[in-house]
Formats: structure tokens, sequence, C-alpha cells
């Protein structure tokens, strides 16, 4: 190993690594259960719709450039789950296959956040 592989991940660096991995995998499974309570409750898809933009658009326009990616999927699931449910069917087939992508993106996102957390701990040993 050379002398940059043996040296610890700063406590800072773990501290972003893991709280970004634990609001990359709550914000993909909340879009999932957006599409989920959505498709069966328009007014509740509609409440958490707005809900999941307020939080989005929240992450997107942070100071933190690792949390605009999720910040935009969390914001254009939300807005897309409310423009399907107030009367635009037209974005009812699209919103339910783009809020899964959205989803799935994001838990993928939290998984890869969770193992350089994983590592970076590790590394500390």
């Amino acid at each position: 190993m050379n002398e940059l592989e043996k040296r610890p991940v700063p406590a800072r660096t773990l501290e972003k690594q893991g709280f970004a991995a634990v609001a990359n995998l709550a914000g993909g499974f909340f879009l999932l259960a957006l599409g989920f309570v959505g498709a069966r409750f328009p007014v509740a898809g509609i409440a958490l719709g707005a809900l999941s933009a307020v939080f989005g658009f929240t992450a997107f326009f942070s100071k933190d450039s690792a949390d605009r990616k999720p910040g935009a999927i969390l914001a254009a699931g939300g807005v897309l789950a409310v423009l399907s449910r107030t009367g635009l069917s037209m974005f009812r087939p699209l919103a339910g296959t783009l809020l899964s992508v959205g989803a799935f993106a994001l838990i993928a996102l939290g998984i890869w956040n969770g193992i350089k957390f994983i590592k970076g701990l590790k590394s500390r040993r």
C-alpha cells in the first residue's frame, strides 16, 4: 500500500457520506411510497407530492453540491405526482414510471454512499 491508502478518512467526510446514505435511501423509499399511495388515494398523493417537492427544492438549493442531484430527483417526483393527480391525466403513465426510476436511482445512490461510508469506517481502525 502506498502512503495515501493508509490514511484514515476524516470524520467530516464520514459524516457527510453517512448522512447522504441515509437521506438518499429515505428519499428513494419515500418516492416509492408516493407512487403507491398516490395511485390509490389521489388527495394523499397530492399532499405527499407537494411535501416531496418542498423537500426536494430545499435540498436542490442547498450550499452542498452533493445534495443537488437527489434534491432534483425528489422535487421532480413531487411535481410530477402533483401534476398527475390534479386533472392532467396525460402525466399519469409517465409519472408512475419516472417515480419508480427516480426512487431506484436514489436507493442506488444511498447504497453507494453507504458502501463508501463503511469503507471509510474501516480505514479508521
